[in-house]
Formats: structure tokens, C-alpha cells, sequence
């Protein structure tokens, strides 16, 4: 979730940490909470809530790494410091309380010299992940793997999830000329999927990273060669096929000047769900229909998003109206694939405050959701893992977590 304005959240992130003065009070990961693990086996959709095999209620608590979303880069950060390997990283993450990590890739890095190193590195990630009882979720970041003119670090400029063909200037909007169509962006996803089929230890392919919905970029339903609707159905189809159980995440593309169905003074930064209610992605495989679709957002405070109304009854009336509904009315579990802040001042904290009551159910009283019995609140994830600005690792080198951040997304699955 990030402006026109913003290249990404780590350049946020840089800007602020700069001029303000960062928490440094440490929590090494051993003295983290103790995970709550997420079962065996694939997740499931019933209601507003993520359920296991046996219909148990589930909820992930995930963590992003960096790496694998630029071109032909080999490794994530953090594998040699200040963590020493994949391994090392992996019992951290899961010291630390999380039960899944996000990896994010781009087409262009399966189609050159360097592809099968590249496919090597993600092996690894889910060896190291399954080793720890950890679960991964894949996400397609961009087409080219390249910054160009810097949109391409956080989102793919053009707004779609292809760059070539049909709907396009045939380049990404970020400087680099196209070269994945909608029919190769098809392909690369059963590539991955092919690779790990029946492999649960990867339970989500979150289909792109952040798509936008402005003038001419993704459009939600109607059929046109920049449906994005369309593209999940189409998408989540063949990949459902092949990979029978696998969670088809779908966000909504991210629209800071309005809303599909939303009504007047709605606008949608984190990504417009608005539509899903009456045009919700239904899949047609066996194993699917609409069990296996799950749908995402991003929610960052100001100092990232350039949302001002980013805590308060404000913020809580945007969530409602853009997919807080999803869980309110039992529609669909909605998973927050990016979360984070330096939390390095008063408006990271508030907006801290806000969005943890928010997903434990503690605004019903304002229109959000709540969670009674054993179900669970809504799934998150902190952005990132790394020491890169937003990181839940202190940048010092000394591997122990930030103190200032674990406080808040330690809340995220603890009730």
C-alpha cells in the first residue's frame, strides 16, 4: 500500500528513520512468544475464517522476506547476516512468533541464464520454511524483476499483473519494455505450481503484488483485457487444477481516489475489495469454487501509505467499508499480506493501536468485526523480516528483534 508518490516502503522507511529518533530497546528472538504453528496440510475457507483439514480455525501470522523479487537475485537478505544460513533465519522467524513467511518472485528471473539457481533459491526457502514447521506463501511481486525509474521496488508502475499485449504500452511502467504477456504470466504460475504440487508446506499463491486501479490499470469484473477479476478466476482455475488445496489469494487493486461499489468518499489505498460481495471469485475446479479464494490487502500508516487517516474512527470506517464487510458478514477471511511501520512516532504508534484492536475484533462496537469461541481473528503480516527499515530485526547487526514493532504484531495472534 503505497502512494503514487512513494517507490516503496523502505524508502518510506529510510526517509523517516532519518529524521526522527528509532526505539532501540532489544527482545532477542529467544525470548520471543511461543508460535502457534499452523497445521498440517492445506487451509481452507468456511465463513469468515481460514480452517484446517478438520475444520479447526486457523490464522497466519506471516512474515515478508526480501530477495527473489529483484532480477536474478540468488538469495534472501539476511541469509549470511546476521543470521547465518536459511536455517537460522527460519528458527528466528518461528521464535519470534510467526508461522508463515511471504516470498515474493518475478517472471523474468524463469526465463534467462540465471533461472535455475533462481528456482535453486526458492527450493531452499521452502526446505528451510518445512524443516521449521513453517508455512510459505508465494507471491508475485513484478513482470521484469527490475527497479527501472524505482515504481517497479513496490509496485509494478503500469498497474497490471502483465506488461505486454493487449492493455498495454508493452512495458511495466517502470522504464523496462514488456515481455510477459497474459498468456506467459499463466505459464509461470504452473510452473510454480507444477514444481510444488502436493507440497503443503506452501500453502498460497498470492497471484500480484499490489495491482492499481487507476485510469486505464485493473479493472474488477466486466471482461475486458484489464479485468483483474478475470485473471484471478482464470488463474486460480489452472493453478487449483494442478495443485489441488492451495489458497488462491486474491488483493484488490489499490485506488487512492475512490472505490468499485464503495459509494461516495470512499477510496480504497489498501487495496478495493468493494466489489467482492457482488462479484466474488469463483473458481470452477473440483477443489474450489470458492473454499480455496481468500482475498488481501495492505495496511500501512501515513509515514508508508500517505494515507493520513490511517487510525481512529476514520481508519475503522475504511476498513469496514473497503473488506472489513468480508468478515463482518461472513463472506470471506481477508489476509493483510503487507503490514509494518518504523513505529517511531506518535502516528505510527495510533495507527498501531487502531489496526490490532481492528483485527482482534475489538471494534464491533464501530462496525468491525469480532470472533467469539475458538474462531480467530484476522490474518496478518508484518513487512518485513529484514533489517531494511520496517524490519522486525533491529538494523545493529545484532540479530535481536525491534522491540518497538514485536510489541505490535505479537498482539496479532495472540487472543
Amino acid at each position: 500500500m503505497r502512494s503514487r508518490t512513494m517507490t516503496s516502503a523502505l524508502a518510506a522507511a529510510s526517509l523517516v528513520a532519518a529524521t526522527v529518533v528509532v526505539v532501540t530497546t532489544q527482545a532477542g528472538p529467544a525470548a520471543a512468544a511461543t508460535p502457534e504453528l499452523l497445521s498440517v496440510g492445506y487451509l481452507a475457507r468456511s465463513g469468515n475464517q481460514l480452517i484446517d483439514s478438520t475444520g479447526k480455525p486457523e490464522r497466519i501470522a506471516a512474515t515478508a522476506l526480501h530477495g527473489l523479487n529483484d532480477l536474478d537475485e540468488d538469495t534472501i537478505v539476511n541469509q549470511n547476516t546476521p543470521f547465518a544460513g536459511l536455517d537460522a533465519n527460519m528458527q528466528a522467524i518461528r521464535n519470534a512468533g510467526f508461522n508463515t513467511v511471504t516470498l515474493a518472485w518475478n517472471d523474468a528471473s524463469l526465463h534467462d541464464a540465471n533461472t535455475s539457481a533462481y528456482l535453486a533459491e526458492i527450493d531452499a526457502v521452502v526446505a528451510a520454511a518445512q524443516a521449521n514447521l513453517l508455512k510459505v506463501i508465494f507471491n508475485h511481486h513484478n513482470d521484469e524483476g527490475k527497479e527501472g525509474n524505482g515504481n517497479c521496488l513496490a509496485q509494478q508502475g503500469n498497474g497490471l499483473w502483465y506488461d505486454s499485449g493487449p492493455g498495454t504500452n508493452n512495458t511495466d511502467g517502470c522504464g523496462n519494455t514488456g515481455t510477459v504477456t497474459q498468456a506467459s504470466f499463466l505459464a509461470d504460475w504452473e510452473e510454480l505450481a507444477t514444481r510444488y504440487a502436493g507440497n503443503s508446506t506452501v500453502i498460497g499463491f498470492d497471484l500480484d503484488n499490489e495491482p492499481l486501479a487507476y485510469g486505464g490499470e485493473s479493472t474488477w469484473g466486466g471482461g475486458g483485457v484489464t479485468d483483474i477479476h478475470a485473471m484471478y478466476t482464470n488463474v486460480g482455475n489452472a493453478l487449483e487444477s494442478i495443485d489441488p488445496g492451495v489458497l488462491i489469494i486474491c488483493e484488490g487493486p489499490q485506488n487512492y481516489g475512490g472505490s468499485f461499489d464503495g459509494g461516495s468518499g470512499v477510496i480504497a489505498p489498501e487495496g478495493d475489495l468493494t466489489a467482492v460481495a457482488t462479484d466474488p471469485v469463483v473458481l470452477n475446479t473440483p477443489n474450489g469454487g470458492s473454499s480455496r479464494v481468500i482475498y488481501s490487502v495492505h495496511e500501512y500508516p501515513d509515514e508508508v501509505s500517505g494515507v493520513t487517516a490511517d487510525s481512529g474512527t476514520a481508519a475503522i470506517a475504511r476498513y469496514n467499508a473497503v473488506w472489513g464487510y468480508l468478515e463482518t458478514q461472513n463472506i470471506s477471511p481477508v489476509w493483510i499480506g503487507e503490514a509494518g511501520s518504523t513505529m517511531s512516532n506518535s502516528d505510527d504508534t495510533a495507527w498501531a493501536d487502531t489496526l490490532t484492536a481492528y483485527v482482534n475484533g475489538q471494534d464491533g462496537a464501530d462496525g468491525g468485526p469480532t470472533f467469539a469461541g475458538t474462531h480467530q481473528g484476522v490474518s496478518t503480516t508484518w513487512y518485513s523480516w529484514d533489517t531494511q527499515g520496517l524490519g522486525a530485526i533491529n538494523d545493529d547487526g545484532t540479530a535481536t528483534l525491534d522491540a518497538a514493532r514485536y510489541a505490535v504484531y505479537s498482539q496479532w495472534w495472540m487472543t
